[in-house]
């Protein structure tokens, strides 16, 4: 009797231990897998970062100077992200990270949209003013998006985070950001005061 209840505990704790060796095993599995996803896409986020801070250095001048049409026109190439052009497991990651990653290639379009209308139903030759402002603000924005992404996937996967000094990518367009808002209010104050003003020409015309 002693000798089959040893037997059984003996074969509970042996099916025990298979199961957490086979968990421990897809652990480190799930594990590896995060990081390699994790240095390749966060490579991909921060050349796409370079890239962003490139289109907003772009003001359409070439060292100073207009084309040979008189106007400003774009001199970079904006960068592109697919992260579905490589070969990871995504379920390695977190579902709200995983969610984040693949879905920014729609923020990347919905920027683009934005560039389009100001392009075609705003900005006008020989400056294009609102294009080159509203392409310069959306790409900040995503490259300062990209940022963030890659430091929670490198967070998530406790890769050494980027060193950034005073002139890095981020820093650059993170400044430019600062500057276009304070423009746009400038401008909005400008234009609600001329607003107000007229309105107070006409009651007083009546």
């Amino acid at each position: 009797m002693e000798t089959a209840i040893f037997g059984l505990i003996g074969v509970v704790v042996g099916a025990f231990l298979t199961i957490i060796k086979e968990w421990w095993f897809k652990a480190k599995e799930k594990e590896k897998n995060a990081e390699y996803l994790a240095i390749l896409i966060t490579s991909m986020l921060e050349r796409f970062v370079v890239g962003c801070a490139e289109v907003v250095a772009d003001d359409g001048l070439y060292h100073g100077q207009l084309n040979s049409q008189g106007e400003r026109e774009t001199h970079t190439v904006p960068p592109t992200f697919d992260p579905l052009s490589i070969q990871v497991e995504w379920k390695a990651l977190p579902a709200n990270l995983m969610n984040d990653l693949l879905s920014f290639p729609l923020e990347i379009e919905s920027a683009r949209t934005q560039i389009d209308g100001a392009l075609e139903f705003v900005s006008s030759p020989p400056d294009y003013e609102e294009f080159f402002e509203e392409r310069q603000y959306q790409y900040a924005l995503l490259g300062l998006r990209a940022s963030k992404l890659s430091a929670q996937l490198r967070a998530h996967v406790r890769l050494p985070s980027r060193q950034g000094g005073g002139h890095s990518p981020v820093s650059y367009m993170q400044t430019q950001l600062e500057e276009i808002d304070r423009r746009r209010a400038e401008h909005a104050k400008a234009h609600a005061l001329a607003i107000a003003s007229l309105e107070t020409g006409i009651k007083m015309g009546k």
